[in-house]
């Protein structure tokens, strides 16, 4: 497997190179392996490493949310004068293996699996590091190791859903390989069953190992809602004695936020009974605590006006409050060329011309519902999407309101989780049971809080389906989810017209050549 030794060869530029300042933890000049580990916070910065190339533009910083999944999920309107990035016109046109593509899809695979890499590395070691080692002691060690588990988790589960058929399509072939050893340059791809298997243990052990920290008040309190999920400050030390290390959870794989990864996971490999209750537990333990994943809360983005300077009044146009998990990039500005697909002008900082290439929105198909126009009711419309020009509708999770782009923090977060998909599971669940009044209730629970009138309940799968298909294509509009629920539900979209089912061909990206 040329592939994955080419990531083992390349593994140690992360620890070698200082890191940004997220949970302000810092490593300077260069450190060998040994030198990493031979401190509790050298685990910490294995641990940040881990989750900053997580946030890289080749995985959840670009390609993984607004960038090449979206594109294949039929999101934008790439046939306009707008837009001239040919390797994303291909990626929506399904044709992989177009030679701006081969690369590009490979780079994927390859920074995915330097992400296992590393986390397997640090597994390694932290499971025979002594408790002392650390701040504080055992609970910190198992909360770093169960953090590199569902890191390790969530990346192999991604890349299986990119570079592998669903399920509902499986031919029973090998396709991804699932690493669980560092090194190992000889890994052997896996059908997809088994491979979700070792998905859902690594992501069982790492709910159990974090879950000594998490469902202690300090960690129900760095996860309370999301401002406290999304925050770096040191608000937990005086109350707890905890520091920065503990704090921004909503940028951690969390116990919360792997019941969820869970909820996913089952829901994908078929597992009914075992995702409704993974999503419950989410769900309820917000109600209990009265703000944690359960209210939506608008306030950040609405009741200012939708031109320009309004935008620069919005606060929270990633909807912290729904959000679960979301990867961080300090430097994803520049990194992702946010600029070049969601800003005003067509010149960059330096004064030089950028191609204006906008990922514009199919506003029209997105917001009708049962052949009824919801563009101007939908708060996702209203409040979320900037009508750049007047004329070109784009994101307004990404769009560039700030005179001060690189200090703009909605641009750094990257969703990976919201409750919003925990609330899709419960009702697809409750639907599969034939129970549609219940999976009505959650799915209109989610329209009412986005400022639309309830759905009538309808008595059919096929019905369900399409109606919870056309809020999740609101709800996850530059986030990179859509692509793998047409996918996973081998569901019908609108393709120039026609309604289409991805071919075995569309629905997964070419392994590497070295990988075949």
């Amino acid at each position: 497997m040329k592939n994955y030794a080419i990531v083992l060869a390349t593994i140690f530029m992360l620890f070698f190179t200082s890191c940004e300042s997220w949970l302000d933890i810092q490593q300077e000049g260069e450190v060998t392996v040994d030198q990493l580990y031979s401190t509790g916070e050298g685990y910490r910065t294995a641990l940040n490493g881990v989750y900053q190339a997580m946030g890289r533009p080749a995985l959840y910083g670009r390609e993984f949310s607004f960038g090449l999944v979206d594109c294949m999920s039929q999101q934008y309107d790439l046939a306009n004068e707008s837009f001239s990035t040919d390797l994303y016109i291909k990626a929506s046109e399904f044709k992989y293996n177009d030679v701006s593509l081969v690369d590009f899809i490979d780079n994927i695979w390859t920074s995915g699996f330097k992400v296992i890499a590393n986390a397997n590395d640090l597994i390694q070691n932290i499971e025979k590091a002594s408790p002392e080692l650390f701040e504080e002691g055992e609970l910190e060690r198992t909360l770093i190791m169960g953090e590199a588990y569902a890191c390790r988790a969530l990346m192999h589960f991604d890349l299986l859903r990119l570079f592998a058929p669903a399920l509902i399509n499986d031919d029973q072939g090998t396709y991804v390989p699932y690493v669980d050893t560092y090194p190992d340059i000889y890994a052997t791809s896996m059908q997809v069953t088994p491979f979700l298997d070792k998905v859902i243990a690594d992501l069982v052990k790492a709910k159990t190992l974090v879950a000594d920290f998490d469902t202690t008040a300090a960690g129900i309190m760095a996860s309370k809602n999301g401002t406290a999920r999304m925050s770096k400050a040191k608000y937990l030390d005086a109350k707890f004695g905890y520091g920065d290390f503990f704090a921004g959870r909503g940028y951690r794989l969390s116990y919360y936020s792997i019941t969820a990864l869970l909820a996913r996971v089952y829901q994908y490999a078929g597992k009914t009974t075992d995702a409704l209750a993974c999503a419950k537990e989410v769900v309820e333990f917000g109600k209990s605590s009265g703000t944690l994943f359960y209210k939506d809360d608008f306030s950040g983005i609405t009741n200012v006006g939708t031109n320009v300077e309004a935008f620069e009044q919005r606060t929270d146009l990633k909807l912290k409050s729904s959000l679960i998990f979301a990867a961080y990039n300090e430097k994803a500005y520049k990194e992702s060329e946010i600029q070049r697909y969601f800003r005003l002008t067509t010149v960059d900082d330096n004064g030089s011309p950028v191609s204006p290439d906008y990922f514009k929105i199919k506003q029209v198909e997105l917001f009708n519902n049962r052949g009824v126009e919801e563009w101007q009711t939908d708060i996702r419309s209203k409040n979320l999407i900037f009508m750049l020009q007047d004329v070109l509708p784009i994101s307004g999770k990404w769009f560039v309101n700030s005179r001060n782009p690189e200090d703009s923090e909605h641009l750094k977060i990257s969703p990976v989780l919201r409750l919003t998909e925990i609330q899709y599971i419960m009702a697809e669940c409750y639907a599969r049971e034939g129970n549609y009044g219940e999976a009505y209730r959650i799915l209109n629970d989610v329209r009412g809080a986005r400022n639309l009138s309830p759905l009538a309940v309808q008595g059919s799968w096929e019905e369900f389906q399409t109606d919870l298909i056309g809020d999740a294509r609101r709800e996850w509009i530059s986030e990179g989810q859509l692509f793998f629920l047409y996918k996973r539900l081998d569901a019908a979209f609108n393709l120039n017209g026609t309604m289409h089912k991805l071919s075995r061909g569309e629905a997964s990206l070419p392994l590497p050549v070295d990988q075949k």
